[in-house]
């Protein structure tokens, strides 16, 4: 009991006690209210179409348009289509080629082709690969009806051709039979393409668990710092002790990516960036991390770790890893564009499946906004705030 009692004296006790039960309200509270209502926003997934037969598959481009609930953006150009896929604009790209209409009148299978990024959120892809199997099988269901008033067509124009004689009722049995035969009750076929593709499953994992391990480790080290920087007030000035601190912030975010690419080579995690690009990118993120999570601390004190257990929490559920962000509610997708995780996931798919490199650049302009704004806003705070440090008067 004299332990208990002991314990019970100190404040961290209850800070501890305390943080416990934020951690339960904060993540149950940001997590149910941003994915409430995810499935109902699945028409903010955007398909590129494009048809280059100007006949059946005109025809099928129109249904797919009135049918699927999803954003549809039609393209004359393949080139393009495939460029928005690769910046991930788009979530998938509907191509029905110029022969579409030619093979189903020959008989023989036509084809629609499916292309989708799989550098994106899982539940995208997921939901993209289900749609171009049901889309396929519906499409089925309605060119049937198609060919049939086709092989009718057919046999009345060869009936029609056919001589007035004994062998007529022959010949006509053989231009029914040949030409029924023709139709198939599955004509089209579906062609799933997927590009920026990576066959280790855990490399799916990597831009979220690099989110995760980063912030939290910012949080971490940016709590044990606002400690010791609190013990050491009393003898030097707040701006030798606010310099200090970003010296090693910097220091430790150029020092991090060193650790990250060596676990990435020690795990078989590929990439098609340079070490340089990976060491940079990395370098930015882990030090907006850190400017983020320090900002709240130097404004708030010790009760901003609260906030960065929000920041954690807003991050993971907007960063675009476990949900695309337009699939999310306007206001947590607006939030999502002021918060580094966005930038960092994005830049992590693009580092580890492939893509365009003015994502990068990109992603390094937006993360180095944030680290400007945050310091900014920190040098202000100080600023404003008194110095621990007397002034030895002057006689």
């Amino acid at each position: 009991m004299k332990g208990l009692q002991a314990l019970f004296r100190i404040r961290e006790t209850y800070i501890g006690i305390v943080a416990t039960i934020a951690f339960q309200v904060i993540f149950f509270s940001i997590w149910m209210t941003a994915y409430d209502g995810v499935n109902d926003r699945a028409e903010n997934l955007k398909i590129g179409l494009i048809s280059e037969d100007t006949e059946i598959g005109q025809q099928v481009a129109n249904k797919i348009k009135a049918t699927l609930p999803f954003s549809i953006e039609d393209f004359t150009s393949l080139k393009q289509a495939d460029q928005k896929l690769n910046q991930r604009d788009i979530n998938m790209i509907i191509h029905i080629p110029s022969d579409f209409s030619t093979q189903l009148q020959a008989g023989k299978e036509a084809e629609i082709i499916y292309s989708i990024n799989q550098a994106n959120a899982s539940i995208a892809k997921n939901m993209m690969e289900s749609v171009g199997k049901q889309l396929t099988e519906e499409i089925n269901h309605s060119i049937y009806p198609l060919q049939q008033g086709k092989t009718i067509e057919i046999f009345t124009q060869k009936f029609s051709q056919l001589p007035l004689e004994q062998n007529a009722a022959l010949q006509i049995q053989d231009a029914v039979a040949s030409t029924v035969q023709s139709v198939k009750d599955r004509s089209v076929n579906s062609m799933i393409i997927k590009t920026n593709n990576v066959e280790d499953f855990a490399a799916n994992f990597v831009p979220l668990m690099v989110i995760i391990s980063s912030f939290v480790g910012a949080m971490v080290m940016i709590m044990q710092h606002q400690q010791a920087a609190q013990l050491v007030q009393d003898t030097i000035s707040k701006w030798q002790l606010f310099l200090a601190r970003q010296l090693i912030n910097i220091g430790v975010a150029f020092t991090l990516p060193l650790i990250t690419i060596a676990l990435m080579q020690l795990f078989h995690i590929a990439s098609d960036q340079i070490f340089l690009t990976i060491y940079l990118f990395q370098a930015l993120m882990f030090w907006a991390f850190l400017c983020l999570a320090q900002v709240f601390v130097i404004v708030f004190g010790n009760l901003g770790m609260v906030f960065n257990i929000c920041a954690l929490s807003l991050q993971l559920v907007t960063s675009g890893v476990l949900v695309p962000q337009m699939m999310l509610s306007d206001f947590y997708n607006k939030l999502a564009s002021i918060l580094p995780a966005t930038y960092g996931a994005d830049g992590y798919y693009t580092i580890i499946f492939g893509g365009s490199s003015d994502n990068l650049m990109s992603n390094s302009s937006s993360l180095g906004m944030i680290i400007a704004v945050t310091l900014a806003i920190s040098t202000i705070v100080v600023a404003i705030k008194k110095s621990k440090v007397e002034t030895p008067s002057v006689l």
